[in-house]
């Protein structure tokens, strides 16, 4: 009978073959899943959907702009073209006085020409409503020396109650305001249904009343909105009646005066998605100034005058938004 023994350092050489083994058998079955599992990503990646992440630029905009909203004009007590820049740094109303030099419209009797921003004033700084541009201030040197330093046309025609922000730009103007000059450019924005109105909240009526003793001028406003998400309107109305601006003078008094002015604008919005905005406004101006002041000519009579500025806007804008998604 044949017996076989076996050594302890054969069994040992054993254990670590088959040890060796059962590794690179694990390896290289890791390695076969790793590949079938990265091939399997990779197929399933370029059949799926890629996601592109877009964002608008940033926007850079030449000089400095700032705007001044309605409850800040309120607040100032702004009721005219000069007084709506009240208290504003580097920025002042410019005019002539002439008779008693009230401020107002500047057919007759002086009036604002414009706004002084930075040092360059008068038709060099760009005024315009709703985006459209105020014509220049013109001279009127054919009445003589009574039209010194006056304008026949004005700039001036402006009612701060029917607006809802101001937009100064100081300095170059950016690329979406219209280079008509080079001092800067200020933006009369009309209050809009969207100022008032708001998910919940489809009416909104507002009145306001005021006096100046400065001139004793009256002012009453009223602004009615109403409307829902797809149609939504607004209407404004004012109206001022005052006298000369009082000089307070023991010797020598302003010259009398009595003027009354209208102003109204009516706006709707039609948006029937959230890509299109169909705005549309139109706003009316009137003054009619009773003045009574001393001619320049030599027969000594003095001289009646009664202007009657108009000055009547509209316009017609279109917005158009679309929102991207993850998936365009």
């Amino acid at each position: 009978m044949y017996k076989s023994t076996q050594s302890p350092a054969w069994f040992k050489k054993s254990l670590l073959v088959t040890s060796l083994l059962a590794a690179i058998y694990q390896t290289t079955a890791g390695a076969a899943d790793t590949t079938a599992h990265t091939t399997t990503s990779d197929t399933s990646s370029d059949s799926s959907e890629q996601m592109t992440v877009t964002a608008p630029a940033p926007l850079l905009k030449a000089g400095s702009e700032h705007s001044v909203s309605a409850q800040e004009l309120q607040d100032k007590g702004a009721k005219d073209f000069g007084s709506v820049m009240r208290y504003e740094p580097l920025i002042g109303a410019t005019g002539a006085s002439g008779g008693s030099g009230n401020g107002k419209s500047g057919f007759d009797r002086g009036g604002y020409t414009g706004y002084n921003i930075r040092g360059l004033e008068s038709n060099r700084v760009g005024i315009d409503v709703d985006g459209i541009a105020q014509p220049d201030a013109t001279g009127r040197g054919y009445v003589g020396r009574a039209g010194l330093n006056t304008f026949g046309i004005g700039r001036d025609y402006i009612d701060p109650y029917m607006y809802g922000s101001i937009d100064i730009q100081s300095g170059a103007t950016s690329t979406e305001t219209a280079n008509t000059s080079i001092g800067g450019n200020v933006s009369f924005q009309p209050k809009s249904a969207d100022d008032y109105l708001r998910p919940g909240k489809t009416s909104a009526f507002g009145y306001r009343s005021g006096y100046d003793s400065a001139d004793r001028s009256w002012h009453n406003g009223v602004t009615v909105a109403g409307g829902d998400e797809t149609l939504r309107g607004i209407f404004v109305y004012s109206r001022r009646d005052g006298q000369e601006t009082q000089n307070n003078s023991d010797k020598i008094d302003a010259y009398p005066a009595n003027w009354h002015s209208d102003a109204f604008m009516a706006s709707g919005i039609w948006q029937p998605n959230d890509e299109h905005k169909l705005t549309s406004t139109l706003d009316y101006y009137h003054k009619t100034n009773h003045t009574h002041f001393d001619s320049w000519d030599s027969s000594g009579n003095s001289i009646h005058w009664r202007c009657q500025p108009d000055q009547p806007d509209s316009s017609l804008g279109h917005q158009f938004e679309r929102r991207l998604d993850a998936n365009e």
